[in-house]
């Protein structure tokens, strides 16, 4: 999310620029000498206001999930996508994707206090600090902690977007939607490790230059996530109900 990360940038100029700023008791405005305390307040602030961008990152890309899979039945159905249509069936939704979201961003926060602290802890010796902080160790715990989270939060995310009534997720679909998140997490972290090292070899003199080709590698690092959504919306489909083409049961004779 490029526009959250440098409204995140513009926020903590503002910030910094308004706490610094005093009143003088002779009136007029004098800038503080005391830079700790103006860091304090600007950190406090940006808690509350970091928490409620993550939170409405997350809850975007639950929204992307939930529109790829009424774009999925509509294509299924034979039907033209409509895209405000399909935005505007999740409306009713919305308690249910603020739910979900607040679910993956407890879980997220566990693994990476789990994680945090793996790296940090006095009780741990020193060189393990650095093998944790490796990119090898990363990327494990990353795909580790991915499998975990899709195993928790699949039957979650599989029921938001299924009609009421529709059966329990079986053990089956749980082990799929798991095995399509690991996946789809390796892929993003492998995109992420080439793009990044391709970018290191760039020279640009312009910050729209810059601003344009974060935005169409974060396209292409989050393609994956779209292939997942499609994944998941074909298994919440499977076995919902819905009358569609790929869940028309053959005849028996």
């Amino acid at each position: 999310m490029i526009a959250l990360g440098r409204l995140e940038k513009v926020e903590i100029h503002w910030l910094f620029g308004f706490f610094e700023r005093q009143r003088s008791v002779l009136g007029g405005v004098a800038p503080s000498a005391d830079i700790a305390q103006v860091q304090h307040r600007v950190m406090m602030v940006m808690y509350p206001l970091g928490f409620l961008k993550n939170l409405l990152e997350v809850c975007l890309f639950v929204v992307a999930l939930a529109t790829t899979k009424s774009l999925v039945c509509m294509i299924l159905e034979a039907q033209r996508p409509d895209m405000v249509a399909a935005l505007r069936g999740i409306v009713p939704q919305y308690w249910e994707v603020l739910l979900f979201s607040l679910k993956y961003m407890a879980v997220m926060a566990l693994f990476g206090g789990a994680l945090t602290l793996l790296a940090s802890s006095p009780l741990t010796p020193e060189h393990f600090h650095e093998f944790v902080l490796s990119k090898a160790f990363i990327f494990v715990f990353s795909l580790v902690g991915e499998g975990c989270l899709a195993w928790l939060l699949v039957p979650a995310a599989v029921r938001m977007l299924r009609p009421l009534g529709s059966p329990i997720v079986s053990a089956q679909d749980r082990q799929m939607g798991t095995i399509f998140a690991v996946a789809t997490s390796a892929g993003t972290l492998a995109l992420e490790s080439l793009i990044s090292k391709a970018e290191s070899t760039l020279m640009l003199d312009n910050q729209w230059e810059s601003d344009a080709i974060a935005a169409a590698n974060a396209v292409i690092i989050n393609t994956p996530q779209l292939l997942l959504f499609i994944a998941l919306a074909l298994l919440a489909i499977k076995t919902s109900g819905e009358e569609t083409p790929l869940v028309a049961e053959p005849e028996m004779n």
